[in-house]
């Protein structure tokens, strides 16, 4: 079952490496909040299940090595995290 978009969440995402500037040409959607002391920290929106695991497996394609994945919550504002 597909989520509508207005029901889409943001992921917070930390990988080893600093690569925010190839994350940034290439994954839809990204915002690069840092890259520093060897890791890029990100945050994404995505809109339903498979574009989540479509991202991961993105990220395994490109031999990224995500550090931490934590959800922030919906877009909408129903449900958020610090």
């Amino acid at each position: 079952m597909t989520r509508p978009a207005s029901d889409a969440r943001r992921y917070r995402i930390i990988i080893r490496g600093e690569c925010g500037r190839l994350l940034a040409s290439l994954v839809d959607n990204v915002e690069v909040v840092s890259s520093q002391n060897g890791h890029t920290r990100v945050v994404v929106l995505v809109r339903d299940d498979p574009e989540f695991w479509g991202l991961l497996e993105q990220l395994r394609d490109l031999a990224m090595h995500v550090v931490s994945l934590q959800d922030l919550g919906h877009v909408n504002g129903q449900a958020t995290a610090p």
